[in-house]
């Protein structure tokens, strides 16, 4: 064997251990889980014309598990504020087999801490909506999806459902606005477990403590929902709006002129005005006229 045959025989050999001990290297493996150029599509949005009152936003995230990335929170925030017109009551559902796996992390690992700090302003808009907001859950409703779903009125959940915050896994400290909320609907000791000791939440033990108003099976979720929404938009739309504030204000989430709203209420055209005169007509003909017995 020539000199210059073992020294390429040499050189090859090297270059093979070094892509070999790349290849098991931490960082490749990273490159091979994460590669930039191969993420599949952010979440998208799907929404449906406003039908009976009820406008919905459907989370269409596929392989990504419905994330939320800057652009989607931002377009759920838009949604939220300025709505189609005719809309009473705002139902958010999602693609299964999730209803949302929390921030996207890869876009998240590409900008600064400002830029992740920047989510938290918009479910503001959420908590401080005027409209009742229905939301449907399954599966993983974790992190910033929890911070979504906590954001509604009202949560229904299928069975499975499990509920989580990775702030103790990633390192992560969790904004105040956040905090707050999660404590307000699960109470202190709860919030601690998953903040501090990363605790999952079955759907039974969310049901048990009020984090989700009813659980149905995956089948009848958004059916359910939309029903559910449904029946809201039929009553008052100045009860339902008005009541979401005062019951926002009362928690401190929002000032509201409180005394204001109860004089909208008592108009002499209003809702209230309209369903005393149908009540009293109602008994006016029924035997025994307005007299109670």
């Amino acid at each position: 064997m020539s000199t210059m045959t073992r020294i390429g025989r040499t050189v090859s050999l090297t270059r093979t251990r070094i892509d070999n001990r790349w290849r098991r290297s931490t960082r490749w493996l990273r490159a091979r889980r994460h590669p930039r150029l191969a993420v599949p599509p952010a979440t998208t949005l799907i929404t449906h014309k406003a039908q009976d009152g009820v406008f919905e936003i459907r989370l269409s995230g596929g392989a990504r598990r419905n994330v939320l990335g800057r652009s989607t929170i931002d377009e759920i925030e838009q949604l939220v504020a300025t709505p189609p017109h005719g809309t009473r009551v705002i139902v958010i559902t999602a693609e299964p087999p999730d209803f949302c796996a929390g921030y996207d992390l890869v876009e998240a690992s590409r900008g600064t801490a400002d830029d992740l700090i920047a989510h938290e302003r918009n479910f503001a808009t959420l908590r401080t909506s005027v409209l009742p907001i229905v939301v449907a859950l399954q599966g993983n409703v974790i992190g910033g999806g929890l911070e979504l779903a906590l954001s509604a009125d009202v949560r229904i959940a299928s069975p499975e459902t499990r509920f989580a915050v990775p702030a103790a896994k990633l390192g992560l400290v969790y904004s105040e606005a956040g905090v707050r909320l999660v404590k307000e609907v699960i109470g202190e000791s709860f919030a601690r477990a998953m903040f501090l000791a990363g605790r999952e939440l079955s759907a039974d033990t969310a049901l048990s403590i009020g984090l989700v108003t009813e659980i149905v099976g995956r089948d009848q979720l958004r059916a359910r929902a939309l029903e559910y929404a449904t029946n809201i938009a039929t009553w008052s739309f100045t009860a339902a709006t008005g009541n979401r504030q005062i019951l926002d204000a009362v928690d401190g989430r929002v000032a509201v002129d409180t005394a204001e709203l109860r004089h909208t209420s008592f108009a002499p055209h209003g809702d209230l005005s309209q369903s005393i005169t149908d009540f009293v007509k109602r008994r006016a003909q029924a035997p025994g006229g307005l007299v109670e017995k």
